[in-house]
């Protein structure tokens, strides 16, 4: 590959083999310092879009957390354990005279 575009060069341009590979390492360094100052970008954009997906999840998983909170407390209440012992499982209010307070010390 390289024979042939030096006999391309020589042939137009003559340049010496010396110059050619000066060129071309010019070259080689020049791309790499632009990668050099390119990349850092590139790391930033990727990062950005990391931290936007992270985001979203994190006020999805939030909202969910708030869901369930509703959730456990409706469960807790205690107007909804008083109607579940009345109609599931067939409890009743007692008597009168049947409560007896207890008093601890």
């Amino acid at each position: 590959m390289f024979d042939g575009v030096r006999r391309l060069i020589k042939g137009r341009l003559h340049v010496s083999s010396k110059d050619f590979w000066m060129v071309i390492s010019i070259s080689i360094l020049f791309m790499l310092g632009a990668l050099a100052l390119v990349w850092p970008n590139v790391k930033k954009i990727n990062l950005a879009y990391e931290y936007q997906d992270l985001a979203k999840e994190r006020r999805k998983l939030l909202k969910e957390n708030h869901l369930l909170n509703l959730e456990r407390e409706s469960l807790r209440s205690l107007n909804r354990v008083h109607f579940l012992a009345k109609t599931a499982v067939g409890m009743k209010e007692p008597d009168e005279g049947k409560v007896i307070t207890v008093f601890l010390k």
